[in-house]
C-alpha cells in the first residue's frame, strides 16, 4: 500500500478544510475567494431551480431563512423573542398572499419553542437557576391550568384527544411566552425596549388599516375576503368593509388597536418629556381611526374600560381629573354629536345595546346554553364547541355552537370549574399588579404598572364579548406583560433617606 499517496490526499483535504475555516470563520467571506464561493453557491442553486423545479427555490430560501431564525432563537433569546413577535404580526398578511397555504400556528409555535430551549440551554451552561422569579401566584395558576387540562383528558363528554392536544399545546405556548418574558426582561431598559417595539408594530398596523380604508383592499386581500361567502358576510357590514390590516380578522385587529391606545394613553399621562408626549399622540391617531374602521364593538368598549381603571387608581391627581373630564366630553360628543356615517353609527351601537342585534342574539344563546354548563362541571371537553368542535368532535352536542365570549367558551369546554379557575387567575394577575404598584417608589415604574394594568384589564373585559385572550399577536403582549408585573418591582430602588 502506498502510504505516501494517502498522506498526501489527507494533507490536501486538511489544507482545504483550514482554508474554508479561515474564509468563513475568520474573514466572514469578506475576500475575493469568499465572493467566489458565494457566487458558486448562488450559481448552483439557480441552476437547480431552473433545471428541477421553481418551487425548489422557495424551499431553499425558506430553509435558509428558517435556519437563520432558528439559530437566532437558540443563541440570542431576546432577539429571538422579538423576531417571534414580529413574525406573529405579519404572518397572516403573508399567508393571505399565498392563499392560506402556510401553517401559521406551527411556524410561530416552533419559534416560541426554540426560544424557550435557548433559554434552557443558556441557563444549563451558566449553571443558573431555572425557576428564578417563578415563586409567585401567577406561575402557580399557570401550572394549575395545565394540570386541569390534563384532567380534561378523562372527560367522558369529549370524543377526540386530537382536539385536546391542540388546546393543551396552545396553553403550553402561553406558559412558554410567560417564562421567556420572565428571563428576557432582565432590566427596566429591556422592558421599555419591548413596549416601544410593541407600540411601533401597532402603529404600523394602524397606518396600514387606514390605508385599507382610504385606498381600498389590495387585490390579493379582496380575493381572500371574497373566497369565503361567510367571511364576506361577516366583514361587509353597513355598506362598508371592516378593516383587518396585517392581522387575522377585524375583531383581533380592533382589540389590538384598542389595547395599544390604552397603553399609549396611560404612558402619555406619566412623567415623560413633551417630545415623547407628542410622539405618542402621533402614534395614537392612526390607531384610533383604524380601531373605528375595524368595526369591532368590543374594541370600543375596551377603551373606556382601560381608561376607567387608570382614573380609579390615580383619582387624587389633578391631571387625572382633567383627563377624566376631557374623556367624558369626547365620549358624549362621539355618542350624541350631530354627525353620522357607517363607522360612527357602529361605534354608537356599542353603547346602545337595544340597537345591537348581534348582542341580543348572543344573550339569547347564553341563556339557552346555561343549563348545559350547570350540568357539566368539567364542560364538554377542549375543542368541542364552535368551528373547532365541528373539526375535532363533529358529533358533539356543542359542535357548531358559537362561543362568542371567551368566558362562555371556557365554561362550555372546561365547565364552571374551569371558568372559576380562569377568573381566579385574572384576579391574581390584577391583584399582583395593583399590589406592586402601591409598593413601588419609582415614578417611572409606577407609570409602567398603570399602563400595563389598564391594558391587561381592557383585554380581560373584552373577553366577555369575544374570545379576546389568546389570539395572535395579542397573546404575546398579554402573557409577556404578566411577567413584567412580576419583574418591574425587582428594578425598583429604595429612595435614599433625606439628610437632616
Amino acid at each position: 500500500m502506498n502510504y505516501s499517496s494517502i498522506n498526501k490526499k489527507t494533507g490536501i483535504f486538511h489544507s482545504f478544510a483550514n482554508m474554508l475555516k479561515r474564509q468563513i470563520a475568520d474573514r466572514k467571506l469578506n475576500s475575493v475567494l469568499g465572493y467566489c464561493l458565494l457566487g458558486l453557491v448562488a450559481g448552483v442553486i439557480a441552476f437547480a431551480v431552473a433545471k428541477i423545479d421553481e418551487k425548489l427555490g422557495f424551499l431553499i430560501i425558506a430553509g435558509l431563512i428558517g435556519g437563520t431564525v432558528a439559530f437566532v432563537c437558540l443563541l440570542h433569546t431576546r432577539l429571538g423573542f422579538y423576531l417571534t413577535v414580529i413574525v406573529a404580526f405579519f404572518v397572516f398578511y403573508v399567508n393571505r398572499m399565498l392563499n392560506d397555504a402556510l401553517p401559521v400556528g406551527v411556524a410561530v409555535d416552533a419559534m416560541i419553542l426554540l426560544t424557550f430551549i435557548g433559554i434552557y440551554l443558556k441557563k444549563t451552561i451558566m449553571k443558573a437557576k431555572y425557576w428564578l422569579h417563578s415563586k409567585n401566584a401567577i406561575t402557580v395558576f399557570f401550572f394549575l391550568t395545565l394540570a386541569y387540562l390534563l384532567v380534561e383528558v378523562f372527560n367522558p363528554s369529549m370524543h377526540s384527544t386530537a382536539g385536546w392536544f391542540f388546546i393543551f399545546r396552545k396553553n403550553l405556548n402561553f406558559l412558554f411566552i410567560f417564562y421567556i418574558a420572565l428571563h428576557v426582561f432582565d432590566s427596566l431598559a429591556v422592558v421599555k425596549e419591548f413596549i416601544k417595539l410593541w407600540l411601533l408594530l401597532c402603529f404600523f398596523a394602524g397606518v396600514y388599516g387606514c390605508f385599507q380604508e382610504w385606498h381600498g383592499l389590495l387585490g390579493f386581500e379582496e380575493r381572500w375576503v371574497n373566497y369565503d361567502p361567510q367571511r364576506y358576510k361577516l366583514y361587509f357590514q353597513a355598506g362598508s368593509m371592516r378593516k383587518f390590516s396585517f392581522l387575522s380578522d377585524p375583531t383581533a385587529f380592533g382589540m389590538l388597536m384598542a389595547d395599544a391606545i390604552i397603553l399609549a394613553l396611560v404612558i402619555m399621562m406619566g412623567h415623560i418629556t413633551r417630545k415623547q408626549r407628542w410622539l405618542l399622540i402621533l402614534i395614537i391617531v392612526p390607531m384610533v381611526l383604524s380601531m373605528a374602521y375595524s368595526g369591532t364593538r368590543t374594541a370600543n368598549a375596551m377603551l373606556p374600560a382601560g381608561i376607567i381603571i387608570f382614573i380609579l387608581m390615580t383619582i387624587t391627581s389633578k391631571k387625572t381629573l382633567a383627563f377624566a373630564i376631557f374623556s367624558i366630553m369626547v365620549f358624549m360628543v362621539v355618542l350624541f354629536g350631530p354627525f353620522h356615517n357607517g363607522t360612527i353609527n357602529r361605534v354608537r351601537t356599542t353603547f346602545l345595546f337595544s340597537e345591537d342585534g348581534s348582542y341580543n342574539v348572543r344573550e339569547v344563546n347564553r341563556q339557552r346554553i346555561q343549563p348545559y354548563i350547570i350540568r357539566h362541571p368539567l364542560g364538554g371537553g377542549p375543542a368541542t364547541s364552535g368551528v373547532m368542535g365541528l373539526r375535532y368532535n363533529p358529533a358533539h352536542y356543542l359542535a357548531g355552537f358559537p362561543p362568542d365570549s371567551g368566558y362562555l367558551h371556557t365554561a362550555l369546554e372546561l365547565g364552571w370549574l374551569g371558568l372559576a379557575l380562569t377568573c381566579a387567575m385574572y384576579f391574581v394577575v390584577l391583584w399582583t399588579g395593583i399590589r406592586n404598584y402601591y409598593r413601588t417608589h419609582s415614578k417611572e415604574i409606577k407609570a409602567l404598572y398603570l399602563a400595563i394594568l389598564a391594558a391587561l384589564y381592557g383585554y380581560i373585559i373584552a373577553n366577555y364579548a369575544q374570545v379576546a385572550v389568546g389570539q395572535l399577536p395579542g397573546c404575546f403582549f398579554f402573557y409577556a406583560m404578566m411577567a413584567v408585573l412580576i419583574k418591574l418591582k425587582t428594578f425598583d430602588k429604595e429612595p435614599e433617606p433625606k439628610k437632616i
